[in-house]
């Protein structure tokens, strides 16, 4: 078995899970506020052992994006072998030393939570007492697969992504991960519930403040005096979008009416309405009207 000492004298360039960084084909990470996500993906696992000593840094959740990827994971008197399959996971805590030989491709995306994370997250999904997740070599969870591919997914190499975007999926990954994997039970609360017209109309008013887009689930369920499981399935519930495609809604209709009744050049309403630039809100204007603004402008003028 590889020693600690033999992978700190090994030159090549290790990222913080004891993976080395060559022939990497993607490696891109995202910061959502509760934990942290990596896409990871080689044609062929990075070579040499995967080896990390055991911290106090919480948890890591992988999930594979495709079959074809295989791993020995070594414990301390034997060694056992898994196999993963497309959507299949496994869970381990950083306070246990890792080792394990990679074999075939490598594409797999990647969470971290740590144990003051994991509390809070569960306090916001209904889920008291959660200390630990449980260990898990090899699963299939394909809802924790479509919501890690929503989160990195791009269009046209680009990755239109809001603050209020990445901090929705991340509370629902959160959500999703307390309950299913979690030393506690969830309790469901709220059920059929939906939000009131005061409370919707006390998000329409901030959201019209804060176009930018930095918003937070945690902000918008404490104005509704919701948890945060509570109220995106209220949310849901009741406006039939999630909050993210919802402040969109907010934005092309703020975007519409300068657009109809102003001379406010494009790239300042860009820029008033939340958009990271004008490109950013042309995109967003096509996908929801099927025409570019200035079309948009033209024909509501003439």
């Amino acid at each position: 078995m590889t020693s600690l000492s033999s992978i700190i004298a090994d030159p090549r360039p290790r990222d913080s899970l004891g993976c080395s960084l060559e022939r990497l084909d993607e490696d891109r990470r995202i910061d959502g506020g509760n934990m942290t996500f990596h896409r990871k993906r080689s044609a062929s696992a990075p070579p040499g052992r995967v080896s990390t000593p055991a911290t106090g840094h919480g948890y890591l959740i992988g999930l594979s994006v495709s079959g074809g990827h295989s791993r020995r994971i070594f414990r301390e008197h034997h060694s056992t072998v898994h196999d993963f399959e497309e959507n299949s996971i496994y869970v381990r805590s950083f306070s246990d030393s890792y080792q394990a030989d990679l074999r075939g491709s490598f594409d797999f995306m990647l969470l971290e939570v740590s144990h003051s994370a994991l509390e809070r997250i569960a306090d916001g999904a209904d889920v008291k007492g959660v200390t630990e997740l449980h260990a898990i070599a090899e699963r299939s969870d394909p809802v924790l697969g479509g919501m890690l591919a929503a989160l990195f997914a791009t269009v046209d190499g680009r990755a239109d992504r809001s603050a209020l975007f990445v901090d929705q999926l991340s509370v629902a990954i959160g959500i999703h991960i307390v309950q299913q994997y979690g030393n506690a039970r969830a309790v469901m609360t709220g059920r059929g519930r939906t939000l009131s017209s005061r409370s919707q109309a006390m998000l329409r008013e901030l959201a019209q403040s804060r176009l930018s887009g930095d918003l937070t689930i945690e902000e918008l369920a404490e104005a509704c005096q919701l948890s945060q499981a509570t109220f995106l399935r209220a949310f849901r519930e009741t406006l039939g979008k999630t909050p993210h495609q919802w402040l969109s809604q907010q934005r092309i209709d703020k975007a519409s009416h300068l657009l109809q009744f102003t001379e406010t050049p494009l790239r300042e309403i860009a820029t008033v309405c939340g958009f990271s630039d004008q490109s950013h809100f042309t995109r967003a204007f096509v996908q929801a009207t099927g025409i570019t603004p200035g079309v948009w402008r033209r024909h509501r003028k003439s």
